[in-house]
């Protein structure tokens, strides 16, 4: 059998999830698509640590250690108060009834968000690709204001951490899935 090779271009969707325990969202929902070309994975490289030893140009033990947390990252154009709230932290101030409002308040601390964060990519040849984040800390903030040729856009980190069960037991932080489309 021959081996599927995916096309992973563009984005066709983003969602986010409550994470299960040290498990992804069951239930995700979805986000509106990013501005274009404002995804991007940003994987860290291990940093290299070594023993050197006098008397000799190669090392005595080397290994690699994680420096940074690695993040997917992208931009969402005018988003909605509410989308900001969940995303950003801070309060979402609806008004009453009798008395609508839509103010966002930014949080006065830093806010500790944990989501579940999906991207898939566009169909190509009858495949696309799922990458997913188990339980990712989402740092959001607005990133550029609005201008006469651009627009307002909230910039998201989605922080990939560790998908640990309280039991815990170590689980896959991240996943790549080649799926057939439907």
């Amino acid at each position: 059998m021959p081996e599927v090779k995916p096309i992973a271009m563009g984005v066709a969707a983003t969602r986010y999830g409550t994470p299960g325990d040290g498990v992804a969202a069951t239930t995700l929902v979805d986000l509106p698509l990013p501005f274009k070309g404002s995804v991007v994975f940003n994987f860290s490289d291990p940093k290299e640590v070594k023993i050197d030893q006098e008397g000799s140009n190669d090392p005595y033990y080397s290994t690699f250690v994680k420096d940074t947390t690695d993040f997917i990252e992208c931009a969402y154009v005018s988003p909605s108060n509410d989308l900001i709230a969940i995303l950003a932290g801070g309060i979402h101030d609806t008004g009453t009834e009798g008395s609508p409002k839509d103010i966002w308040f930014e949080p006065t601390t830093v806010p500790d968000i944990s989501k579940t964060f999906q991207c898939e990519t566009q169909v190509h040849k009858g495949t696309k690709v799922v990458y997913t984040i188990v339980n990712a800390r989402v740092m959001a903030k607005i990133s550029q204001a609005p201008g006469s040729d651009k627009p307002e856009l909230l910039l998201v980190r989605w922080y990939k951490n560790a998908a640990i069960t309280a039991a815990g037991i170590v689980k896959p932080a991240f996943s790549r899935e080649v799926l057939a489309a439907v």
